[in-house]
């Protein structure tokens, strides 16, 4: 039987598949091509010739094909990347409008605060945070103020310094001497200076450091050796100028820095260190607080970790501690050295270098008590904790310079927290120290400053995952609020009284009218009964 022509049928004839989106050949998944026909009506003998016909021929045809296809390949393997990628072509190209706005990674922010586009470590947002709250305390008057203080200080403390010691040096010289008795006057005339005459040399040694006398003149028991001068921690220059010859003074005490310049100094370093401490402590305390009351902690928090947070804060403001001591430090050597003390500024160095590094360490344990405070709930706990930190600050600071130098209390006070500032530089100013005593006293302050570091740390970053800090604690209101909201309600009560009470006048009202009608009906219909009968 001759076949059917294709179409020749009322059947429709099956779609054809279309090989424009596949990336391998048509072939290798088993469906009919585009040169092969699908015939839809036959007998069964028909069908079964058929199909062992086609069948062969397709085995060779297919055989053929996949010959050549391997043949083709072999010999030009580029062939088929061109046909893959027609195959493909158009659809890598996306139009402007669907692409995505994706930014160029090296025009992105090297410190930016948007987390779509750089990811914030944690060294990274603490710097971020430091910077923030040093360059606004810079801002502030009060560290302009503060800063201006500081300097001019410094400047008194040193023009002061020099007018006194030249006032002194302009008085007469005193001196003491064993045995002169009456010719004590007659001496004082021969050499122009006072003399105060002492029993023994022990007597005239007690004179000298009591700060009596300048110096002692004691003479040998002998007589065949020379005199002695023996002076306090300083050459009396003004009195050898009048002995003749001129000899050296032999020292009882060498202490880096004269008693005289020390002692204004520690008070200076005192005020110094409270006018830092305080005025950048305040400032952070603040900014804790008026952040957490208008809810910019959880906001910041939102893209910088707590705990990188409170370290930034606490590293912003010990920079500018160090600002601070940088200054004071240039302002106090440059002086000294203008004004003719260079030897005074060497030999304050020592003092000052434990000073400023003693106290950034305790500044770090202040600041860090003080965020620690911050997050305390309840304003009178709040209070109690920052109380409890300036008395410890201001005591610190002033109690080793009322005890002095000198002694064992000095020297437990130097290596403590809190009062290590002060107590090691006015022990390296006496000369009463070791080299590593210094390193002791830093050590030890630099311990406690990362312990309390760490719990202050924790302690924010509960306080600002806890979203206040109350943990389901009901709020208790104030006299004031209690006395409103009672008013309020009171009110409130005699408003719904009121309604109340007008609800069951109409309500009266409405039954009385409901009784009067109720009463003309009956009259009406007595009225129309009567009629009827």
């Amino acid at each position: 039987m001759a076949r059917k022509d294709k179409g020749a049928n009322d059947e429709p004839q099956e779609p054809l598949v279309s090989k424009g989106t596949a990336g391998e050949d048509i072939d290798d998944l088993g469906l009919p091509g585009d040169d092969d026909v699908i015939e839809d009506e036959t007998t069964a003998d028909e069908a079964e010739s058929d199909d062992a016909t086609v069948g062969g021929t397709k085995g060779a045809a297919a055989s053929a094909k996949d010959s050549a296809a391997k043949e083709s390949a072999a010999k030009d393997p580029d062939a088929k990347e061109s046909d893959d990628s027609g195959a493909t072509a158009g659809l890598d190209d996306v139009p402007f409008e669907l692409a995505e706005d994706t930014p160029d990674p090296d025009e992105l922010p090297e410190t930016g605060l948007v987390s779509e586009f750089v990811d914030v470590g944690n060294r990274q947002a603490a710097w971020l945070v430091s910077n923030r709250e040093s360059t606004t305390a810079m801002r502030s008057p009060y560290f302009l103020v503060t800063s201006a203080v500081i300097i001019l200080g410094v400047l008194a403390a040193i023009i002061s310094g020099i007018v006194a010691g030249a006032q002194k040096d302009s008085g007469t010289p005193t001196m003491a001497m064993v045995g002169v008795g009456e010719q004590a006057q007659m001496y004082e005339q021969q050499l122009g200076v006072e003399i105060t005459d002492a029993e023994d040399a022990q007597a005239a040694e007690k004179l000298v450091r009591e700060g009596k006398v300048d110096a002692a003149f004691i003479q040998d028991p002998s007589g065949q050796g020379q005199p002695t001068i023996i002076a306090l921690d300083k050459q009396p220059d003004a009195l050898l100028e009048k002995l003749a010859p001129k000899t050296e003074a032999t020292l009882l005490e060498t202490p880096a820095v004269d008693s005289a310049v020390a002692t204004p100094l520690l008070w200076g370093m005192v005020a110094l260190a409270l006018l830092v401490v305080a005025t950048l402590g305040t400032a952070l305390y603040q900014n804790l607080r008026l952040e957490k009351r208008n809810r910019i902690t959880e906001i910041i928090a939102a893209t910088i970790p707590p705990r990188a947070s409170a370290s930034g804060r606490i590293t912003g403001m010990l920079s500018l501690v160090v600002v601070h001591l940088v200054a004071a430090a240039v302002v106090t050597e440059l002086g000294l050295s203008l004004s003719g003390k260079t030897s005074l500024a060497f030999a304050m160095l020592p003092g000052l270098g434990w000073f400023a590094l003693t106290l950034l360490l305790t500044a770090w344990s202040v600041f860090a008590l003080l965020v620690w405070a911050s997050t305390v709930v309840g304003s009178k706990a709040r209070a109690t904790f920052v109380s409890i930190i300036g008395v410890i600050t201001v005591a610190g600071f002033f109690a080793p310079v009322i005890i002095g130098p000198s002694g064992t209390v000095a020297k437990v006070l130097s290596w403590t927290p809190f009062t290590s500032p002060l107590g090691i530089a006015g022990r390296f100013f006496a000369g009463q120290t070791e080299w590593w005593e210094g390193l002791v006293a830093a050590g030890i302050a630099l311990v406690l400053a990362v312990i309390l570091h760490a719990l202050a740390s924790g302690a924010y970053v509960r306080s600002v995952l806890a979203g206040g800090g109350r943990s389901g604690k009901t709020v208790k209101m104030s006299k004031r609020a209690q006395k409103v909201g009672a008013v309020a309600s009171a009110k409130g009560s005699a408003k719904k009284s009121d309604e109340k009470s007008d609800a069951t006048d109409e309500e009266d009202e409405k039954s009385d009218e409901k009784s009067e009608a109720t009463d003309e009906e009956d009259a009406k219909s007595a009225d129309e009964s009567r009629d009827d009968k």
